[in-house]
């Protein structure tokens, strides 16, 4: 069930929010939200929840007996069970048929082996998201750096919570679980609820009027990058920068709003991210929920900083390459990754050599945006090789320069460009939803009314969010 669709608008959500308040008793409360969370699942997909339900069950008591055991050695055997169970299930989905495939290849070369079989998988929804943030918990435990939860229907309320189930935000169980305890958040507060609704109607217009109107050009012109002009190449480039931005940052909005309904706090998870001044800064600012589970579960599991300067540079680098792969089985969004771990070992050498580089910030601001671009176009291509083509004719290197835009179908084009250029000025000058101050007043009404008009009137086609596939 999508978020941007009549049955979760005027269905799902309305129920879900009267039978959550109607209720006055915690414990039935906190049923009824994890039997709707489940429900929200089973929307998409009857058996892969039982998969979601199984990590649940699994690492929760993997938890609870490594938090009652004194043994060492018991208490890694149950961590290592977790972590081979949990990434297992996750590289099975995800990644088979991807290895499978590239070792096929390999063997045809030499000839050794019969090729591997590829399976008709459908990768589970969420599972990339859920999968993290359960796991998250056992190596909390492990590491006395959390205590175990005392009751399984809070941690499942938790991995399940319907805002955050599909595509995140990353949110950690000592953010959640402590919420979900707490018979505070069951009472209806009446300036969290339109604080909610102010989140989800700007999260979805995101959506709605910048990301799908900016969409409607880009897709064709990333199926048709042969046939693209240099103008069309450059179009594709910043308005998939624009798109991707506009859909998960909206995409996150939304599931904020959702949980301020029911009084649930999320972390933000991005924060005006294209106006950094370096790609550091970039991933402080982007995807903040995974660049924060990046470094405390991944950067600092391999070493961090800790082990010198070659060994940090490498950490870096392994950091962002597994995390590029982490969002799909495909070498483009390794490259995606080693091309940002790269960039971030180049920026800490930097720092420790005491080079401070250009001092202007407009120079510092053009080129970390133009390299996050870059990088974008090996995050959206279907392969290494269409990426590469498509940067040909970013940087005019393949003799055929021309600047026609005849491949923009005529009926998006008003649209789209209207789209890029309210989406450029809201990417770079704006204050982001977090930055404004909520107060209710009449005026605002009338905009988020008009807003979530306007948005109904473009849902006629299903738009998943760009987030899902991972």
């Amino acid at each position: 069930m999508l978020f941007n669709s009549y049955a979760f608008l005027f269905l799902f959500l309305p129920f879900t929010l009267l039978g959550y308040y109607w209720i006055t008793k915690k414990n039935l409360q906190l049923w009824f939200l994890f039997l709707s969370s489940v429900f929200f699942y089973c929307y998409w997909s009857t058996v892969y929840v039982f998969l979601l339900l199984f990590t649940v069950v699994l690492d929760f008591y993997l938890a609870k007996a490594i938090s009652m055991t004194t043994s060492q050695a018991r208490r890694k055997t149950f961590l290592l069970i977790s972590v081979i169970a949990n990434l297992g299930i996750l590289g099975f989905f995800k990644y088979y048929n991807f290895f499978a495939d590239s070792l096929n290849g390999a063997l045809q070369v030499t000839g050794l082996a019969p090729p591997l079989p590829i399976l008709n998988l459908v990768l589970p929804i969420g599972i990339s998201f859920y999968t993290f943030q359960s796991l998250s918990y056992v190596i909390d435990v492990y590491r006395r750096t959390s205590n175990a939860h005392a009751h399984l229907l809070e941690f499942a309320g938790y991995v399940t919570l319907f805002p955050h189930q599909i595509s995140g935000p990353l949110v950690r169980h000592n953010y959640i679980v402590p919420q979900l305890e707490d018979s505070k958040t069951y009472f209806f507060n009446p300036e969290n609820f339109w604080k909610g609704c102010y989140f989800f109607v700007f999260g979805l217009a995101k959506k709605m009027m910048i990301a799908d109107r900016i969409a409607a050009v880009v897709d064709p012109l990333v199926m048709n990058m042969a046939g693209a002009s240099t103008a069309e190449a450059w179009i594709a480039m910043i308005g998939y920068t624009m798109q991707l931005y506009f859909d998960f940052s909206g995409y996150s909005d939304m599931a904020v709003g959702l949980g301020l309904m029911m009084n649930i706090q999320f972390p933000q998870n991005f924060n005006s991210p294209y106006k950094s001044l370096s790609i550091t800064e970039f991933w402080q600012r982007w995807h903040i929920t995974l660049s924060s589970w990046l470094k405390d579960y991944l950067y600092i599991s391999l070493g961090g900083n800790r082990a010198g300067v070659l060994k940090t540079y490498r950490n870096l680098f392994l950091t962002m390459a597994i995390g590029g792969l982490w969002h799909g089985a495909n070498w483009t969004y390794l490259v995606w990754g080693c091309f940002h771990g790269g960039i971030l070992a180049i920026e800490r050498l930097f720092k420790d050599r005491g080079w401070k580089g250009v001092g202007n910030k407009y120079v510092k601001w053009t080129f970390t945006f133009f390299l996050v671009c870059v990088g974008w176009v090996f995050f959206r291509a279907h392969s290494v090789e269409q990426a590469l083509f498509w940067l040909q004719k970013v940087f005019m290197l393949n003799g055929d320069i021309n600047w026609d835009i005849t491949l923009i179908p005529l009926k998006h084009k008003d649209r789209f460009f209207a789209a890029l250029g309210v989406g450029i000025l809201v990417a770079f000058l704006a204050k982001n939803t977090w930055e404004r101050e909520f107060k209710p007043t009449l005026w605002r009404a009338a905009l988020m009314a008009f807003m979530f008009v306007v948005c109904l009137m473009y849902m006629g086609e299903e738009s998943p969010f760009l987030y899902f596939q991972f």
